[in-house]
């Protein structure tokens, strides 16, 4: 139930549309405009002899009028004018005496209005009020339908107390890749495999094959490959499965939760090829383009699906994503994307999310389009995924740098607008983090317990480990921040 004040009563609304429909039918009082002519001017302007000689004479003296009372008009007196007949003047000292008598009845009446705040009056009165300021806010022309929060402070809503910190030494990072792994962070570097724990505690570390390396984690399974060569090394934890070459070099490579390896080639000859591999290192599927040219690559564990990005740019940048059974040679879905170039796919289950240059696209292991989120007069700056298919994306509208978080199905969850443009972003499940210039924030959008954290240096990358822990990467050395 709302509050009283939040109606408007009808006896006074009722009260006020008879009375102005009384006024409405009162007669209005016209008046003809009075107009002289000539010969009326000049006649005015004429004075007779008459005239003369009526002002020359003396004035008389007026007899004593006689006062009478007339029942229902009041006290007059009877007079002659100059031409004999008997006017009436009007009692005007009753007549004053009358209107003084009303004046004051009348401020009475107002300081009782005034000072009474019960019964009858005192209802009219409140009643008044709440219809008359209900009247007043519906003809504001700058009316809100909802209150708008003053902006905080900067910092005033963010926390900047962490629980710990550890810095880890590695010299120059240039060529190291990192990657969340077990509530914990993997770093490969050249023919060098570690893993750190969210206190900052080294757990293990192997040597590798892997110079250039290229590295990717899911389940428990960890996927090294050689950047521009072709040698595939698949781990389960710090365990080597197997360690195999691919006929052509390798552009990029990701690994699913079965152990499934997907890497995309350099294939002779052709734009680009595709080449699978299963977890005990046997090549399970093969393709290659002789048209488009293949951008990304990712497979399904649920059901092996693999999904090709295609790039066409004979005409405008349109992507085809093309889908295929291992255990078929040709494919058996087609996805038109147009005007847009899809540069990285990441498979949820059965969804696979694909990320363009201006939109995010949901697709079925069947080839359905699941949705279509397009992105106009904006730039589309940085993407992530959890493992949860949990998205968040940074853009830049006009020099006005904002987050948004989109669920699985694409639905947008959360957005905010930042204070400055952010270079690294990560997700994991509803929370968030990202940087502007070396402040950190970790925790959910529009959140008060979102943590600022200061850097102590240039930030080279971030990565959420946990709930309650990240990873800040620097030129020679990354920090684990426990909040």
């Amino acid at each position: 139930m709302k509050k009283d004040d939040d109606f408007i009563n009808e006896n006074s609304i009722n009260d006020l549309i008879q009375y102005a429909e009384e006024e409405s039918d009162t007669p209005e009082e016209t008046y003809e405009e009075e107009t002289d002519t000539y010969a009326d001017e000049q006649a005015d302007e004429e004075i007779t002899e008459e005239d003369e000689i009526h002002e020359e004479k003396p004035a008389m003296q007026s007899e004593p009028q006689e006062k009478k009372v007339y029942e229902d008009y009041g006290t007059y007196y009877e007079t002659e004018d100059d031409n004999g007949e008997i006017v009436f003047e009007e009692d005007k000292k009753n007549t004053r005496k009358g209107i003084i008598i009303g004046v004051i009845v009348g401020i009475l009446a107002i300081i009782a209005f005034i000072s009474i705040d019960s019964g009858i009056i005192g209802n009219y009165k409140n009643n008044f009020a709440n219809n008359f300021s209900r009247i007043f806010a519906n003809f504001k022309t700058d009316k809100q339908t909802k209150a708008v929060k003053p902006t905080p402070k900067p910092d005033a809503q963010y926390s900047t107390e962490i629980k710990d910190n550890v810095i880890i030494s590695l010299g120059d990072v240039s060529g190291t890749e990192f990657e969340p792994y077990n509530n914990g962070i993997l770093y490969a570097s050249m023919n060098h495999l570690s893993f750190v724990d969210n206190t900052g505690n080294v757990v293990w570390e192997t040597d590798t094959a892997i110079v250039d390396p290229i590295l990717d984690a899911k389940g428990n399974y960890i996927l090294l490959a050689e950047k521009g060569r072709n040698k595939i090394c698949l781990y389960n934890d710090r365990k080597l499965v197997y360690d195999v070459d691919d006929p052509d070099n390798i552009m990029t490579a990701k690994v699913s939760s079965n152990g499934d390896v997907v890497a995309v080639t350099d294939k002779s000859s052709y734009k680009g090829g595709i080449s699978v591999y299963n977890k005990s290192g046997a090549q399970i599927f093969s393709w290659a383009s002789g048209s488009d040219t293949v951008i990304s690559a990712d497979i399904s564990a649920a059901s092996r699906c693999v999904a090709v990005s295609l790039l066409n740019t004979e005409v405008t940048a349109t992507t085809v994503i093309q889908l295929f059974n291992v255990n078929e040679t040709e494919s058996y879905a087609k996805v038109d994307i147009n005007d847009a170039v899809i540069f990285d796919m990441e498979f949820t289950g059965d969804t696979l999310s694909a990320f363009g240059d201006n939109r995010i696209v949901g697709i079925s292991a069947k080839g359905k389009i699941i949705y279509d989120n397009t992105f106009e007069n904006v730039q589309l700056t940085h993407c992530a995924i959890d493992d949860d298919g949990n998205k968040l994306l940074s853009f830049d509208d006009g020099n006005i740098p904002m987050l948004n978080m989109y669920s699985k199905r694409g639905t947008l969850k959360e957005s905010v607008t930042l204070t400055g443009v952010t270079d690294f972003i990560d997700i994991n499940g509803r929370d968030v983090l990202y940087n502007i210039g070396r402040d950190v924030y970790f925790g959910r959008i529009n959140s008060k317990d979102t943590t600022k954290y200061t850097a102590t240096m240039d930030i080279k990358d971030l990565l959420v480990i946990s709930d309650n822990v990240f990873v800040i990467v620097y030129s020679n050395s990354f920090e684990v921040v426990a909040i």
